[in-house]
C-alpha cells in the first residue's frame, strides 16, 4: 500500500507512458537506444549497440546492460514500449527501499523507525526522479542498498550464503554504475581493520576468511566487465561515453567555486533532500560522535569508510556535479547508515520512551513535508520544457505516422539535423545514421562524405531557406511538415 501510494502522490502514473523528456533527455534516450538495439539485432549482449554511427557499426558500451537485455527480451513479448525498463527500475528501486526497512529494523528492532528511515529516501527529489526514469542509476543504488542488508545480516548470522547474497548485490549494482564500487570496498576494508585490530567485535563469524575470497571475486568481476567495456569502446573507436575521472585539480579556482556555489549550493542542492531533511541528518550525524561509547562500532567504522568514499568520489569527479545530479546517489548508502546509526545512538542514551515518541512524531513530520516537497519539485522537472536537446527528437515523434507512411527501409541511414543529442532523433527514427549538432556544419563536402559511408536520407528539423535549397540539390523532398522536411539523398 505504501508503494501504491507514493506512485500516485509523486506523479508516477501521470508519466506511466511518457517516453523520454526534459531534464537529460539525450542520457535517457542512450538507454533506450541499447534496449532498441538488442531487440532489432538479435540480443547479443556483449555487443551492445547504438544508433549513432560515428562509432564503428553503432557499437558503444557503457554500464553492465543487465536491465536493457531484460527489457529487450519483453520487447520481444510484449512488443517494443518504453515504459518497461521505467517500470523494471521502479520495481528494483521499490524492492531497494524495502530492503533498507530490513535492513533498519535488523539494527534497530522498531518497525516505525525503519519504516521513517526507508521513506526519508523519498524525500529526496533526485531519488525520485531517477527510481522511475530510463537511466540505470538508482536500480544500481537499490542492488547496493540490498547488498548492505545482507552484509549486516552476515555480521549476525555468520551463514556463507548470506555472505554471497551480499557480494552478489555489491557486484551488481557496480557492473551498473562502477562508482558504487565504493561500498564493497569499504565493507572489505572493515574487515581487514577488524580482523587485525578489533577482532571482539566479529567474535561470532565462524570462517573469516570468507568476506576476502567473495570480495576479491566481487573485485575481478567488475575490474573485468571495465576492461571488456574500455577494449570494446578501443576496438569500434566509441567515445559516447565518458569512460574516465574529470577531477577537481583538473580545473580552475573559478570553476570549482562556480560548481559549488552555483550548481551544488543552489540549483541541484533543493533537489538532493529537503532542507529539513539536511537538518535532520545533520542532527544525526553529530550524535555518534558526540556519545561515542553509546554509539555502534561497527556501523560507525563501516559509515566512515562511506564517507571517506564519498569524497574522493566527489574529489574525482567534481566537474560532473555541475550537470549531473544523480551523481548525488552515491551519497546515499552513507545518508541511511547515517540515520541508522544516529537513531540507535538515541536508543542507547537510554531516554524513555515519551521521548522516543516525541523523536518519532518528529521524523514522520519531516518525512511528510519531504515527500511533499519533493513532489511539487518532480512536479516541475514532469513539466520541463523542450530544449535544444529533445527537440529534434520530440518532432519526429510527433510527426511519426507521416514518416512511417514513407515506407523508409529499416537498413536505410540516415543524417539528421540540427541534433546535438547523439541518439535521441536517430531512436525514434529506429534507424542508424549520422546526427550533425547545427545548421552551419551542413556542407556539400559533408553530405558527399556521409553518402559515401552509405547514407540514404536526411531528416531536417529546421525551415531554413539556404539548408533547404542546399538539399535539395543533393536529394529529392518526399516529405514536408510544420515541423520537418525528409530527403531521398541521390546517389
Amino acid at each position: 500500500m505504501a508503494f501504491l501510494f507514493l506512485f500516485i502522490f509523486l506523479g508516477y502514473h501521470n508519466v506511466l507512458f511518457r517516453g523520454p523528456f526534459g531534464m537529460h533527455f539525450m542520457r535517457q534516450t542512450d538507454s533506450l537506444s541499447f534496449v532498441s538495439q538488442y531487440y532489432n539485432d538479435g540480443y547479443d549482449f556483449f555487443n551492445p549497440k547504438l544508433f549513432n554511427l560515428k562509432n564503428i557499426e553503432g557499437r558503444a558500451a557503457c554500464e553492465f546492460p543487465i536491465t536493457y537485455y531484460v527489457t529487450s527480451i519483453l520487447y520481444g513479448i510484449l512488443g517494443p514500449k518504453m515504459y518497461l525498463l521505467k517500470l523494471i527500475h521502479l520495481i528494483i528501486s521499490f524492492t531497494g527501499l524495502f530492503y533498507v526497512f530490513k535492513l533498519a529494523h535488523l539494527v534497530l528492532k522498531d518497525y516505525v523507525y525503519a519504516a521513517l528511515i526507508a521513506l526519508f529516501l523519498c524525500t529526496s527529489t533526485v531519488y525520485n526522479f531517477y527510481a522511475f526514469n530510463y537511466l540505470p542509476d538508482t536500480p544500481a543504488l537499490s542492488f547496493v542498498l540490498i547488498a548492505w542488508y545482507y552484509a549486516f545480516k552476515y555480521q549476525i548470522n555468520g551463514q556463507r550464503n548470506t555472505l554471497v547474497k551480499a557480494f552478489f548485490f555489491f557486484t551488481l549494482g557496480s557492473l551498473i554504475k562502477v562508482t558504487f564500487l565504493i561500498n564493497p570496498i569499504a565493507l572489505l576494508i572493515f574487515y581487514l581493520f577488524v580482523y587485525l585490530f578489533q577482532r571482539k567485535h566479529l567474535e561470532g563469524l565462524k570462517s573469516k576468511g570468507l568476506v576476502l575470497k567473495y570480495g576479491l571475486i566481487s573485485l575481478l568481476l567488475v575490474f573485468s566487465w571495465n576492461a571488456y567495456i574500455l577494449h570494446y569502446n578501443q576496438q569500434y573507436d566509441s567515445h559516447s561515453f565518458n569512460t574516465t575521472a574529470l577531477p577537481i585539480w583538473e580545473l580552475t579556482k573559478h570553476d570549482i567555486h562556480l560548481i559549488w556555489n552555483d550548481y551544488v549550493m543552489s540549483y541541484w542542492y533543493n533537489s538532493y533532500f529537503a532542507n529539513s531533511s539536511f537538518h535532520f541528518m545533520a542532527i544525526l550525524f553529530l550524535l555518534p560522535l558526540i556519545f561515542i561509547k553509546k554509539s555502534n562500532f561497527n556501523i560507525s567504522l563501516i559509515n566512515g569508510l562511506l564517507f571517506l568514499g564519498c569524497i574522493c568520489f566527489s574529489i574525482l569527479f567534481y566537474a560532473q556535479f555541475k550537470d549531473h545530479d544523480y551523481y548525488f546517489l552515491i551519497c546515499i548508502p552513507f545518508i541511511i547508515l547515517t540515520l541508522i546509526n544516529g537513531l540507535n545512538t538515541l536508543r542507547n542514551i537510554d531516554l524513555s520512551q515519551k521521548y522516543h515518541r516525541f523523536f518519532k512524531v518528529v521524523f514522520l513530520l519531516i518525512v511528510i513535508a519531504g515527500i511533499n516537497h519533493s513532489r511539487h519539485k518532480i512536479t516541475e522537472r514532469y513539466q520541463y520544457p523542450m530544449d535544444e536537446y529533445s527537440q529534434t527528437g520530440l518532432l519526429i515523434d510527433q510527426n511519426k505516422l507521416a514518416i512511417d507512411n514513407l515506407n523508409i527501409p529499416k537498413n536505410a541511414k540516415v543524417i539528421l539535423a540540427p541534433e546535438p543529442s547523439q541518439n535521441g532523433g536517430l531512436f525514434y527514427l529506429n534507424r542508424m545514421g549520422w546526427t550533425i549538432p547545427s545548421l552551419k556544419e551542413i556542407t556539400q563536402e559533408k553530405l558527399i562524405d556521409l553518402k559515401l559511408k552509405g547514407a540514404n536520407y536526411f531528416v531536417l528539423v529546421s525551415k531554413d531557406i539556404q539548408t533547404l535549397e542546399k538539399l535539395k540539390i543533393e536529394g529529392e523532398l518526399i516529405l514536408e511538415s510544420n515541423d520537418l522536411s525528409v530527403f531521398r539523398l541521390k546517389r
